[in-house]
């Protein structure tokens, strides 16, 4: 069974950031007519997300929200024995992310890094990967760190021109007595071409052809993200939702024991959706991405630090699930205090030397 059981190891700081610049939906007024940018606004519940310029990456997010984190917790670097990046955005085909950012960081070279190429069910897989790493050595710290640039893959002349933004988290990780955490965790390959880049990566490297016909005659890149959005939508409602069902009935809870649903944030009426079907009400459901967008990976850590980030004294159980290309998906929960959680930062730094030369 794709049940993962972690002990002794706890959440103990999230915090997220973001690139300054605002993409509001009326800047596709040159691709789109008023008429189906209000229909995408509707639809979605997008009215703008924040979106990189070329120098800046998703690792470049994600460094700032880790040194945010470290900086604010006054956390000692040569503690930090694991650092995961989770990202479908790297800096370069080779190496691992994590390398440059465990040099940037200045982390001990006792520190133990890794890449995991996933995108929005990639919280899922980093939170359980750290905690199984981090319960089976004798580190003190683990930092997660995620990010995502999609703007870069997407062509803005498509209907999901907006439906994407960037950002990047923080997650810090710490040994704790008596903590337990259950995480559901599962895949479905069979699809994986619902949700593709085709083309850049070793398969298709330099296409002969580099667009290719959707059966509605659309014309696509093979350089830019293509999402049959009718697949997605109808998997995030259908095996996602009795995935969690199943898994609260598994650790025997239903939605009246957790404070918040933080909900990948797909778009608002897959959200809406999972929240009626699983008895959420609207004000356990916190949403931000009518601001930021899709934001892949990045999008649980990013929702609670736009809700809770410079707030005290709030304990809340957090039923957490996030779905989408690979097609893979997964569910956990956890406890957490709002007192941990940082306010999202703005920023256009990015890492001058990261470019060769």
């Amino acid at each position: 069974m794709p049940y993962f059981k972690s002990e002794g190891v706890a959440i103990s700081g999230i915090a997220a950031a973001v690139p300054t610049a605002v993409i509001n939906a009326d800047t596709l007024t040159k691709y789109f007519d008023s008429a189906y940018i209000q229909k995408f606004i509707k639809s979605t519940g997008i009215h703008s997300c924040h979106q990189t310029g070329d120098e800046q990456t998703a690792s470049d997010l994600g460094f700032v929200a880790a040194e945010n984190l470290i900086t604010t917790k006054k956390i000692d670097r040569s503690e930090i024995g694991v650092l995961i990046f989770v990202s479908t955005s790297p800096d370069y085909r080779k190496p691992s992310t994590s390398c440059v950012l465990q040099k940037r960081g200045n982390y001990p070279v006792d520190c133990a890094c890794m890449d995991i190429i996933h995108g929005c069910a990639g919280f899922m897989y980093g939170h359980q990967t750290m905690q199984a790493m981090m319960q089976s050595s004798e580190c003190h710290y683990g930092m997660l760190i995620l990010g995502e640039t999609t703007s870069k893959v997407i062509d803005k002349r498509e209907g999901n021109a907006m439906m994407f933004g960037d950002a990047g988290a923080a997650v810090l990780y710490e040994r704790k007595v008596g903590v337990e955490n259950l995480t559901l965790l599962r895949t479905e390959g069979s699809r994986y071409r619902s949700l593709i880049v085709p083309s850049g990566g070793f398969r298709d490297l330099h296409p002969e052809e580099p667009f290719f016909s959707t059966s509605d005659g659309v014309k696509h890149s093979k350089y830019n993200l293509y999402m049959d959005g009718m697949d997605v939508f109808n998997f995030a409602t259908t095996e996602v939702l009795n995935s969690i069902k199943e898994y609260l009935t598994n650790i025997g809870k239903t939605a009246s024991d957790f404070d918040i649903f933080a909900c990948h944030q797909a778009n608002n009426y897959i959200i809406k959706r999972l929240a009626k079907k699983l008895e959420f009400p609207n004000e356990k459901v916190p949403i931000c991405l009518d601001r930021y967008g899709n934001t892949s990976s990045v999008s649980i850590p990013l929702l609670l630090c736009d809700k809770y980030g410079g707030k005290t004294g709030i304990t809340q159980k957090v039923l957490a699930s996030g779905f989408g290309i690979g097609l893979a998906w997964g569910v956990t929960s956890f406890e957490i205090n709002s007192d941990v959680i940082l306010p999202i930062v703005e920023t256009d730094d990015y890492y001058k030397d990261g470019v060769i030369s």
